[in-house]
């Protein structure tokens, strides 16, 4: 569950984003050092470095929970583990998103987006954000794309749709 929770995760964060820019040229030079470390810096303070813990402290809860067997001692022990696993994978998933921002921007960029999360308006924007994210999933909590938009399909003039059976 985690995989598929922290893969999505990856993906809603990551779409306007994708939409918006074009890929690295597989030919990309090397970051510099100093743009890979503002682009560690960007990805640590950003969206996705809020949204983890959250998440993961979600999964491990339902992991504890599907395993009534575990006694006390085992549940402490599983969240401990857990906790181990979630920090290394923390790692290596911010090291990824700050290598692509150091090859997809520049140094003064970044430095300006390490700036910017400093800042007192930065810092409320990263607390408030799982939450928002949260409150918005449950707002469209059963929302169906797929059968919305085949339905609409359906209504539209023109349209040749088998009939219910």
């Amino acid at each position: 569950m985690v995989r598929s929770i922290l893969t999505a995760a990856v993906l809603l964060l990551a779409a306007p984003a994708v939409a918006q820019t074009s890929p690295a040229p597989a030919s990309a030079p090397i970051p510099m050092p100093e743009a890979e470390a503002l682009g560690r810096r960007v990805a640590e303070t950003g969206t996705l470095a809020s949204l983890l813990p959250l998440l993961i402290a979600r999964d491990t809860e339902a992991m504890v929970a599907e395993h009534p067997e575990l006694d006390d001692a085992g549940k402490t022990r599983l969240r401990g583990v857990a906790a181990d696993t979630a920090k290394a994978a923390i790692d290596r998933m911010l090291g990824a998103v700050g290598h692509q921002y150091a090859l997809r921007l520049s140094v003064a960029d970044l430095q300006a987006l390490v700036a910017f999360n400093a800042s007192a308006p930065a810092r409320n924007w990263r607390a408030a954000e799982p939450q928002v994210i949260v409150a918005t999933m449950q707002t469209v909590d059963g929302f169906d794309f797929k059968g919305e938009a085949w339905k609409a399909y359906c209504a539209a003039p023109g349209s040749a749709c088998p009939k219910a059976k």
